[in-house]
This record gives structure tokens, C-alpha cells and sequence, in this order.
């Protein structure tokens, strides 16, 4: 009787920062998976594993069986260090000090009708938007939630100055019943703005009441605040 031996019959390929790479065996390290992506010295960089809405790192002498989990994907990052997050309350990590929303919402797969909230403590949540970033910040871990998009009682307000955006990322989540002013005196404080006394607030090019709240202004939804001098009235950023 003669004994063929079955020679493996598929490839494994996957994804390593978007780019496909193949590997003859179901099970290797992650060494070798830097080293085939062009990521090398291996022992400079983070290996994140993506796989089934989850993340975790990958150390270089740790095996991955590739043989399990279709859609798996790995991020390479030159670095020393991985940043810690949780997403519903699941502990999560990165490569880098930030991310950018449109990838981590392909990776939690958000339901239709749900908004990614980033939770910090003594400061009002922010909703994350498409085509922004989230920054891990040094001080603790962030913590990131998916709630039913807001409704009629609260608004997404962002406020625009010739000296910066803020919130950097995303949009604050406010009562409706909050005064304008609150969020402006966060902006002036986060972005280390001068003398705003002379500063005009406008909301689709209309003049609004800064003292009042949003409700009184008549703003709901999605509010872009500019704030900044009247048009030809001087006035300086710090």
C-alpha cells in the first residue's frame, strides 16, 4: 500500500495594516507575522490581533492559530507601549496613542442607531463621529460606550475658533436646558483662549444668546457654535 502524504492544501491569508500576507502554516508567531509583513526589527513593535470585535496584543514569541476566526486582521505599530481602553465595559487595547473613529467603529461593529460615547470622569461625555480620532490620554484608561443616538432633550455641540477646534474629538453631549456659555467656557479654558468679552456666538450664521440655553436659542440635534470677533471688530486670540 502506498502512503501519500497530504501536503497542506491552502494558503492563510490575512490582513497586516491592510495589506494581505500569506503564510504557509495555521500556526505562527508573532515575530513571524511582523517579520513577513515588513515590520522589523519585530522586537520594536506592538502586534494587535482584531478578531470578532475584540482586540489584544500579540508578543512576538506568542502563536496565533490562523486557522480559526475568518476576518481576523492584525495591526502593526512602531512603538514601545499599547494603550488600554474598554468598549461596554470590555477591556480593549491599541498600538498607538490614538485612533481614528471611522476604524474603531469597523472593528465594534456599532448597531444602526447607536452612538460610540467616550465616558470621562468630572467632564460631559462625547459622542464620536465619523472622520474623527480619539486620543488615549496618559492619565487612566478610556472608557468608550455604545447608547441609543441621542434624542430631543440633548444636543452634540461643537465650537469653533480661529485658535482650535473643541472638543478635539467628537461632539460634547449637553442637556438641551444647558446655557450656551458652559460649553464656551470650556472651550476657552481647553484651548487657552484671551480676553473673549467682545466674542460674538453664531450658529448658521445667526447671532444667539451665549446666557441663554440651547433650547431658548431654538438649537437642537447637532449644534456648530462659531465663536471668535465680529467680522472687522478686532479683538485677539491668545
Amino acid at each position: 500500500m502506498t502512503v501519500v502524504d497530504n501536503v497542506r492544501t491552502r494558503d492563510f491569508m490575512v490582513p497586516v495594516n491592510g495589506t494581505v500576507v500569506r503564510f504557509d502554516d495555521d500556526e505562527v508567531t508573532g515575530r513571524e507575522i511582523l517579520t513577513k509583513a515588513g515590520l522589523v526589527p519585530a522586537s520594536e513593535h506592538q502586534l494587535i490581533l482584531i478578531r470578532g470585535g475584540r482586540t489584544r496584543l500579540v508578543g512576538t514569541d506568542d502563536k496565533v492559530d490562523l486557522a480559526v476566526g475568518d476576518g481576523s486582521a492584525f495591526r502593526g505599530f512602531r512603538s514601545d507601549r499599547t494603550f488600554s481602553f474598554t468598549m461596554d465595559e470590555v477591556g480593549q487595547v491599541w498600538g498607538s496613542a490614538c485612533i481614528e473613529v471611522d476604524e474603531l467603529l469597523s472593528i465594534m461593529h456599532v448597531p444602526e442607531g447607536r452612538d460610540l460615547v467616550l465616558e470621562r470622569e468630572d467632564e460631559p461625555d462625547r459622542v464620536l463621529r465619523p472622520g474623527g480620532t480619539v486620543s488615549f490620554e496618559a492619565r487612566g484608561v478610556e472608557h468608550i460606550v455604545s447608547r441609543p443616538a441621542t434624542h430631543q432633550d440633548f444636543v452634540l455641540a461643537t465650537v469653533f475658533t480661529t485658535s482650535g477646534v473643541f472638543p478635539a474629538e467628537g461632539a460634547l453631549r449637553l442637556p438641551a436646558s444647558a446655557p450656551v456659555a458652559e460649553v464656551l467656557a470650556r472651550a476657552a479654558r481647553k484651548l487657552e483662549l484671551g480676553d473673549t468679552a467682545t466674542w460674538v456666538t453664531t450658529v448658521g450664521n445667526r447671532d444667539i444668546d451665549a446666557s441663554a440655553s440651547f433650547a431658548q436659542n431654538g438649537l437642537s440635534g447637532e449644534v456648530e457654535i462659531e465663536w471668535g470677533p465680529r467680522e472687522g471688530g478686532g479683538g485677539a486670540h491668545a
